[in-house]
């Protein structure tokens, strides 16, 4: 070895071990910057509980110092600080929003806070992490117990007292469990239940505020914050004042509360004969009476307990019965339709609308906490409704608008054939067929209607029917009839089943100043024949903007020329009939002199085709 060697390895030798004393007495040393107290976890979310991290501490020596956030790789990320003089043993507070220099949100993931006191020529790098979460937890109602099959779990239910809801997501956290009332518009939030610290199951025995929950359909819902303060909900987008969209729910978070329903038979029930109506009293007794809708005279009464009520309908001529049934305090109460149809045909065949009674019946039937209806316009889910369920809300709405046609027919004693558009499309019961009749009404708003109907009326018209349509906004949208399954309702369509183009929304009119529809065209049919050809003291009106090709109206009135209300039109060998006016029927009940002689025409060139 070289005289150089020799010299040049003595002096790495005493580097190395004077680098070594430096560190160990650096080790030895009392710490420059003590006492630190640093955020461990947040989230710079703007919905997070904690969006900001709390960084202070003291330092020995009084300094000029930097304050740096440094990501896992020791860079850089966001300097808090740059020269700020610091007293000795006075406390430093600053904050980090989680942005780096230029604005951005830093990714999740572990940081610390570096020090440097510049005179002292010190970095320190503070030792405990800072973790950046921005990821919110996903809660999740996967059951609750007890409940039978695929659908919701019931309440009240025998020999339980009160049902236990299961959760998973919740990280270990205290949460809440809020119930929404879902079978009301909009979905409102209806009471509230702890969760304990680390509890995965919470019971709830049917109450809010303290009184039983009222008869309805309910969501069991989730909220919990992490450790950084993100609240993670299920479903993943509440209900609010704006509406409930939630798609697809996992889970099973339904329950119903139920006191009193009833499902009766969908196809008409011949006169004379047995209906038999499912009952859901929840085992208890109730009470029933029998009587033509609209008509207060009870016909028949009696008592029940079990799920299947056996009511003989009375003999006679068609109609639309009311089955009402309460429970024997008569707290609760429902009623439900009967179709009764009489034995001896009749000329003109009325339809009633049981696929859009059911389409647009709130019941859950799968057990999500939703109601399971065709109408999509309020909701992502994917819409599908079974038949042979019971009515949430008793007596169908729909049937507001096909009762005072048929109390006008009744009260002027004209005598019809019944049925549903269930039973025709579904070919239930033993009556005649469509082709059987001169003609056909389709009373109410049938809103939905199978492809095979639709084909079968249009076909029904062409070979020579006539048919009249009092529904607005109907006749536009199919739906899938698989079984006992409607599903894949489709959206309205230009055309509707009978070669209208209906205008929506409907027009409307104040009740200061009502509409008057006048005829402008009377046609070779004589369809205003008898009245005065004006019509007035509708607030609601539906327009046609034409009709399919092929089709040639006859016959138009409206609130101006050119634009008509109500038509009639001919499509090959027979005849469609469309009034547009959701009042017409009640007005006709009521006494007005015009819309009576406007649906005695009708009736007549259906009955007879004169």
């Amino acid at each position: 070895m070289t005289r150089l060697a020799r010299v040049a390895f003595a002096l790495l030798v005493l580097a190395t071990l004077g680098a070594f004393v430096v560190t160990q007495k650096l080790k030895s040393s009392p710490p420059l910057v003590v006492r630190p107290q640093i955020s461990s976890v947040f989230s710079p979310a703007p919905d997070a509980r904690v969006r900001k991290a709390r960084i202070s501490f003291w330092i020995v020596h009084g300094d000029d110092v930097s304050v740096s956030i440094v990501d896992a790789e020791g860079r850089i990320v966001r300097r808090l600080a740059d020269g700020r003089h610091v007293p000795a043993r006075r406390r430093i507070v600053l904050w980090w929003n989680g942005r780096d220099e230029s604005g951005a949100v830093v990714p999740d993931g572990s940081y610390r806070a570096r020090v440097a006191l510049i005179h002292q020529g010190r970095t320190i790098d503070l030792a405990q992490p800072i973790a950046v979460d921005t990821r919110p937890p996903r809660p999740l109602v996967t059951g609750v117990d007890p409940h039978r099959g695929d659908g919701p779990a019931f309440l009240p239910e025998h020999g339980v007292h009160a049902l236990t809801i299961r959760m998973a997501g919740l990280e270990g956290r205290s949460a809440h469990v809020l119930i929404y009332r879902t079978d009301v518009s909009p979905p409102r939030r209806v009471g509230e239940l702890p969760v304990p610290f680390g509890a995965r199951t919470v019971a709830w025995d049917g109450t809010l505020g303290g009184a039983p929950a009222p008869p309805g359909t309910y969501l069991m819902g989730l909220l919990v914050a992490d450790r950084s303060g993100n609240p993670g909900t299920f479903p993943r987008r509440l209900p609010d004042a704006r509406g409930f969209v939630p798609g697809p729910l996992p889970g099973h978070a339904g329950v119903t509360v139920r006191r009193l329903a009833a499902a009766p038979p969908l196809a008409p029930v011949d006169a004379g004969r047995v209906a038999v109506v499912l009952v859901d009293a929840r085992g208890h007794a109730y009470q029933w009476a029998l009587r033509r809708l609209g008509d207060p005279k009870v016909l028949v009464r009696g008592h029940g307990r079990g799920a299947r009520l056996r009511v003989r309908v009375p003999r006679g001529q068609s109609g639309l019965y009311e089955l009402a049934l309460a429970t024997r305090d008569g707290a609760y109460r429902t009623s439900v339709p009967l179709v009764v149809r009489a034995t001896e045909p009749r000329a003109v065949l009325v339809v009633l609308p049981a696929l859009t009674w059911q389409g647009r019946n709130a019941v859950d039937d799968d057990g999500d906490g939703m109601p399971d209806t065709l109408d999509t316009s309020a909701s992502g889910r994917r819409a599908s409704a079974l038949l042979a369920r019971p009515f949430a809300n008793g007596m169908p709405g729909d049937v507001a608008q096909e009762a005072p046609l048929l109390r006008f027919l009744d009260d002027q004693l004209v005598r019809y054939d019944l049925t549903t558009d269930v039973a025709l499309a579904t070919g239930a019961g033993d009556g005649p067929p469509l082709g059987a009749h001169r003609g056909v009404v389709l009373a109410g708003d049938p809103r939905w209607i199978t492809p095979q109907l639709r084909d079968k009326l249009r076909r029904y018209v062409r070979d020579g029917g006539r048919v009249w349509s009092l529904g607005t906004d109907a006749l536009r949208r199919t739906v899938r009839l698989d079984g006992d399954v409607l599903s894949a309702p489709s959206a309205p369509q230009a055309t509707d089943a009978l070669g209208a183009r209906p205008r929506q929304p409907l027009a409307r009119a104040s009740a200061d100043a009502p509409a008057t529809v006048t005829a402008y065209d009377e046609g070779d049919l004589g369809l205003f024949e008898g009245t005065s050809g004006a019509f007035s003291g509708y607030t609601s009106y539906e327009t046609l903007a034409g009709v399919m090709p092929g089709a040639r109206l006859d016959g138009e009135a409206g609130v101006e020329a050119g634009v008509p209300v109500i038509a009639a039109w001919t499509l090959g060998r027979g005849v469609a009939i469309h009034t547009g006016l959701p009042q017409l029927a009640a007005f006709a009940q009521a006494g007005d002199p015009d819309a009576g002689a406007l649906v005695r025409r009708i009736w007549a060139l259906l009955a007879h085709g004169s």
